[in-house]
């Protein structure tokens, strides 16, 4: 049993009231968690303030999240078997997450000792000869970080690590169901130098904390990756605070007439699969050119169906238990609208205890929730359609955009596509859920706004200040 205090200006305290922690697939509890109150979140923001004013050098910034990064690497088991213990991600994949959270944190500190700045022509007026003009980059101020339960190690560093590299102070609100994940990561922080008041680790409900944070003038910026009616719900609350959201989307793929049917039916299972289907990326949704649609269709089912599920702790898992019972039963209504409606389901559709088996499903309409809403779980639904521009007017026929992927032999096609396909990323042969952690990585419409990937975050962070001197 663990017990998961406060982390607030370099120190770990007791709060109020606790919760108990379970282990997702066995139901044995692992952990108690301190839960803060509104007192608890101001005093972190405080402490953030204070260690503001104190200053936090660029080479320090850099030296402490290379040795995080380093601590973490020292114990990745432990970190790997917390995430799978907390929200029952398979191990592999929980496996790989901490390998790639040590990644981001090393962008991170290389972002640190090269944050942007530059010189200005001033005498490119009249006015400006004689002086010299150039930007310094500085610190926005206080982030509030508001993380989810799917990567609660590396999508937390994707927000810490930025906001450390740019200068910035952090309060973090980590998932209610990863806070003893995000416990760790604190103690890996603290471990590895960060000064006081710098991270702070605050767990407790989103009606006092997150409220605290919206309504106190001194955070500046706010970093959330989460449900589009949550994002946008913060923005508006306070919108003179600058919002980096990573939101929602149902993640579109298409497969041209022309495409490698057998290399698409093989990214399928990556795509739509990993972390049982819960990430923003998940493929979700398939538009198949008729021409290839049976071949790719019966791979994919016959795929699907020898998946191996069940006890995320077993390293040949790939579908495990969703977060939660609640999530197993609305899927599973979903999938009884759109079937009750006239779609198939070809493989799938099945569910053991908290897994749901990978399903995939044809004939869906774009109206069925499987489709137009985000599922977060392992279901694929395949439309055939008659050519790539049907396809394009279907993906976009959606209120999300973030990911998107076409498979494809024409180089034409493949660029007609990523100028019409409306989302933050376009992959051309590559699954639509690939992310690597230092490139742009956002989304137009309801899948929110600004850019994570370590080099766009900090530039999120920071402000540019003009400075011109003249002799």
């Amino acid at each position: 049993m663990r017990e998961q205090k406060l982390f607030i200006d370099g120190t770990w305290r007791a709060a109020a009231e606790t919760t108990q922690v379970v282990d997702r697939w066995s139901g044995e509890p692992i952990g108690v968690v301190h839960r803060a109150s509104a007192a608890d979140a101001k005093d972190a923001v405080d402490a953030a303030e204070a260690a503001l004013r104190r200053g936090f050098p660029v080479h320090q910034r850099a030296e402490v999240l290379e040795r995080t990064a380093a601590y973490i690497a020292a114990h990745a088991e432990e970190f790997a078997a917390m995430i799978t213990a907390e929200v029952g991600k398979p191990i592999t994949a929980s496996r790989t997450e901490v390998s790639r959270a040590v990644g981001t944190l090393g962008f991170a500190a290389e972002e640190a000792r090269r944050l942007p700045s530059e010189t200005v022509p001033m005498d490119a007026t009249e006015g400006g000869v004689g002086m010299i003009g150039f930007t310094i980059a500085q610190p926005r101020g206080i982030v509030a970080a508001i993380t989810p339960f799917n990567f609660p190690v590396n999508l937390v560093i994707h927000k810490i690590g930025p906001a450390i590299a740019a200068g910035c102070p952090v309060v973090l609100k980590p998932s209610d169901r990863t806070k003893l994940t995000a416990g760790l990561l604190t103690e890996a922080f603290e471990a590895a130098g960060i000064p006081a008041g710098y991270l702070n680790l605050v767990t407790g409900t989103p009606a006092e904390v997150v409220t605290t944070w919206q309504e106190d003038p001194r955070v500046a910026v706010v970093t959330f990756t989460g449900s589009s009616k949550v994002g946008w719900q913060l923005k508006a609350a306070a919108p003179q605070k600058m919002h980096v959201l990573e939101l929602g989307s149902n993640t579109a793929m298409v497969v041209a007439a022309d495409a490698d049917v057998e290399r698409a039916a093989t990214d399928t299972i990556t795509a739509a699969l990993s972390n049982s289907g819960q990430a923003c990326v998940s493929l979700q949704r398939v538009y198949v050119e008729a021409a290839a649609a049976d071949q790719y269709l019966h791979l994919v089912a016959e795929k699907f169906a020898a998946v191996p599920t069940g006890d995320p702790n077993l390293d040949t898992t790939l579908v495990g238990p969703l977060v939660a019972d609640a999530e197993v039963e609305r899927i599973s209504s979903w999938l009884e609208e759109a079937t009750q409606r006239g779609a198939k389901i070809l493989a799938g559709g099945t569910v053991e205890g908290s897994v749901l088996a990978p399903t995939l499903v044809a004939d869906a309409a774009q109206v069925d929730r499987i489709v137009c809403e985000e599922v977060f779980g392992p279901v694929v639904s395949v439309v055939t359609v008659p050519d790539v521009d049907s396809a394009i007017a279907q993906v976009n026929d959606s209120k999300y955009g973030l990911n998107t992927a076409i498979y494809t032999a024409s180089l034409a096609t493949a660029m007609r596509y990523a100028r019409d396909a409306q989302a933050g990323s376009v992959l051309v042969n590559v699954p639509p859920s690939f992310r690597a952690d230092h490139m742009p990585y956002g989304g137009v419409k309801d899948s929110g706004q600004g850019r994570e990937g370590v080099k766009y975050a900090v530039e999120e962070m920071t402000e540019q200040k003009l400075v011109v001197l003249k002799a």
